[in-house]
This record gives C-alpha cells, structure tokens and sequence, in this order.
C-alpha cells in the first residue's frame, strides 16, 4: 500500500494537490451531505492545518452540524451553506472532501464565485476525478488518508487539533479497524498520530463510540426489532423511519449509523438499512462482507460508492415499491454471484 503514494500517476495528483493548498490563502472547504466520521475528520485536519499555517478557511456544511464529531471543531465554527451568501466570493481556492459523485458537492461547488480553483480528495471508486487538482484513491482507507498525504507533500505541518481530527477520520472510515479497508498505510499513520501526539486513545474512542444518549439507544432497539432475512439470512434488512427519530430525539446523523445493526448479524453477505425520509423520499444504505460488490446494485437506483459500501435515495416513488425493487435487485445480483463464485471473497 505504502507503494501507492510512489506510482507516478499517483506522485504526480498528490504534487498537484499540495501546490494548490500551499498557493492558497482563503480556502473553502465542503464535503458530502450528512458528513460521517471520515469527512469531519477530514474536513477540521484540514481547517487546523492550513489555520495554522497562516491561511484563513471556511468550513460549510450542506444540512446539519458535526453532530457527535463537534469536538474536532475545536472552537471553529462550521457554516451551514443555508446561512452564508449566495455567491463565496474572496476565496482562491475550495477543497471538497470524501464526494464519489460530484451531484453531492453540487450545492457548495455552485456557491463558488468563478476562478476559484477546486482541490477533489477522496476514496471513492466511483468519483470522476473532477476539479483542477484531483487525488482520487480507491485503495486508500479513506479520505482522510489521502489528505495526510497531500499535506505532508505541501509541507503543511499537523497540530494537535488536526492530529485528533485526522485520527478520527482513519478509525471511523475503517470500522474501528475491522473493515477490509484496514490497510497497514492506515495502521501506521494511526501509529504515528498517538506516537507524535500523545493521543489518549481511551479518551478519543469512548467520545466515537461509549457516550451515546438514552434515545440513541432506543432507536438502536427499535431498529433491531425491524430485522428481517433474505436467501436464507444472506441479506439482512432493517429500517429506520422519521417518526422512530422523533420519538427518540435522534437526528439524520444517528440513523445514517443504524447500518451496523443489520450488518452485525451472522451469516449475513448483504446488509440494506433503509431510512423512510418521507412517503416518497428513500434513503438505503448498503454493505457487503465481501461475496458481492454493492455499489453496482446503488448504481442501478442513482447511488453510487464502494465495492462493500454504498448509499442511494430515490425520490418521487412511493417508499415501499422501491424498497421491493432494492431487495429484488439484491437477491438477483447476490443469486447470480454466488452460482460465480460459490462466496468467495471477490471485493
């Protein structure tokens, strides 16, 4: 893995990259709607990093805050795009983070005054490369990897702030280490972070993971009596809906995390949470253990995203009829793949 940062195509997207943030002195930075671990904790590396070095940023949201990450913020103030003009004029450059698809930065990328020169980092197989500097890298851990290695590139030191935000955004994206995107590059800028840092990481993973409220924990429960099976419990299915978050006082940002519920199930392959926004609005997330690629399925709905990981909504259709079309389309794909295969690891 330690490999890939020394591949040409690679070296010279990552050179790119650092050019443009050492250049820079007011800089944007945006990142996916309903921001997970790995693009806050990609998103405030960056703020610290590039506050420390001199230059002035502005960090923005597309919906909510940071929710359970609000710590990384360290006292920085993150911008709902709602509440900022409508044209982002005065900055040079605009990083967006962690975006497969560019339709998913579309609402800050559109702010943006012309000549503003946009840096595109992420992970995602599926994002088109898209901007005047790219660094796209699939085999990374996650965004955030990608974003240490432009900063080192650029000369960008870490501070202590961005230390934690980039420890964050490496432990969240790879499930606490767990997930296959647990690459030996991702263990050894951990490994670096508490080396250099002196990270309490005792501290750090009771705030991601043994701090949740009443209400998290009942929603939890509620989602886990949804527990349904498929092809003899390969596909696990279970929901969330809005009328669950309300009575339980949880957010957007809790239910985007009910995926690991279905997915902790044994003997499961295939993994679908779906989340009932609204009578004709559907969110699904989707993961595999590795017997089935399930971004081609999201693909098919307008989603997109990992071989093992992948997220779409559909709108306009009535939510049950396109739940049955997504647990069709999986029993197809994951049918089809193991008459392949005989469930091997293929991703």
């Amino acid at each position: 893995m330690q490999d890939l940062y020394h591949e040409k195509t690679v070296d010279a997207q990552v050179r790119a990259a650092a050019a443009l943030l050492r250049q820079s002195r007011r800089v944007v930075l945006g990142a996916h709607p309903l921001m997970d671990g790995d693009a806050v904790g990609s998103m405030f590396t960056l703020v610290h990093a590039l506050r420390a070095a001199g230059k002035e940023v502005l960090a923005v949201t597309q919906d909510g805050g940071s929710g359970k990450y609000e710590f990384l913020q360290d006292g920085v103030e993150l911008s709902p795009l709602e509440k900022l003009p409508a044209a982002l004029t005065g900055y040079d450059t605009a990083v967006i983070l962690d975006v497969g698809a560019q339709s998913r930065a579309r609402r800050v990328l559109e702010r943006l005054a012309p000549g503003t020169r946009v840096v595109n980092l992420d992970h995602h197989v599926d994002n088109p490369g898209f901007g005047d500097a790219s660094v796209v890298l699939p085999d990374a851990s996650s965004t955030g990897e990608v974003v240490y290695h432009v900063l080192k590139e650029a000369k960008l030191a870490l501070n202590q702030a961005a230390a934690v935000a980039l420890f964050v955004a490496v432990v969240t994206d790879t499930g606490r280490f767990n997930h296959s995107n647990s690459t030996p590059e991702s263990f050894r800028i951990v490994a670096s972070l508490i080396e250099d840092f002196g990270l309490q990481v005792s501290e750090l993973t009771q705030r991601l993971y043994r701090s949740k409220t009443l209400g998290r924990i009942r929603l939890e429960a509620m989602v886990a009596e949804t527990l349904e099976t498929r092809l003899d419990g390969r596909i696990v299915i279970a929901r969330v809906s809005t009328d669950m978050l309300l009575k339980t006082g949880c957010d957007a940002m809790d239910a985007a995390e009910m995926v690991t519920i279905p997915k902790s199930l044994g003997g499961g392959m295939v993994c679908l949470m779906f989340h009932e926004i609204e009578a004709l609005l559907l969110k699904c997330s989707l993961r595999s253990e590795g017997q089935m690629p399930v971004n081609e399925v999201a693909a098919k709905f307008g989603g997109g995203g990992h071989k093992r990981a992948a997220g779409l909504q559909v709108a306009g259709r009535p939510v049950a009829e396109v739940e049955r079309a997504i647990i069709e389309a999986c029993e197809v794909a994951l049918t089809q793949t193991l008459g392949r295969t005989g469930g091997a690891i293929i991703c």
